[in-house]
């Protein structure tokens, strides 16, 4: 049992450590709970939150636009009625540009022109829809 634990646990760590380059998006919207650690001070953090949260871990050359709004029309009153109207909106843009990878920088510091290595690089990559 200490064995398949042990392998368990080299897994994960493997997993964890050998992490790629892409781009990472998290958007939630509505109620939500985190718990974490502050890594300035090594404090336990909890937070409830309501509403809108976007999260992302993202290389070189990405625009993020996030835009949202919330209304809640309501008559006076303690009760909630027919009447009550809670709303939210909102919009998120991502665009991600050209990024280079580890192998184009390792070219070019070998000596090979750099115009020639990007040239490459779109020619083997197919356009994407807009």
């Amino acid at each position: 049992m200490r064995n398949v634990l042990l392998i368990l646990a080299a897994v994960c760590i493997t997993a964890m450590t050998a992490g790629c380059g892409h781009n990472a998006v998290h958007y939630g919207d509505g109620i939500g709970f985190d718990a974490g650690i502050n890594p300035e001070n090594w404090t336990a953090s909890f937070t409830l939150r309501y509403g809108k949260i976007l999260s992302t871990v993202t290389r070189d050359n990405v625009e993020i636009e996030l835009t949202g709004n919330a209304n809640a029309n309501t008559q006076n009153g303690g009760e909630k009625t027919a009447l009550t109207k809670v709303g939210t909106d909102g919009n998120l843009k991502i665009k991600i540009g050209r990024q280079i990878n580890g192998a184009a920088v390792d070219l070019v510091k070998a000596g090979a022109d750099a115009d020639k290595v990007v040239s490459a690089l779109s020619e083997s990559v197919p356009p994407q829809k807009q």
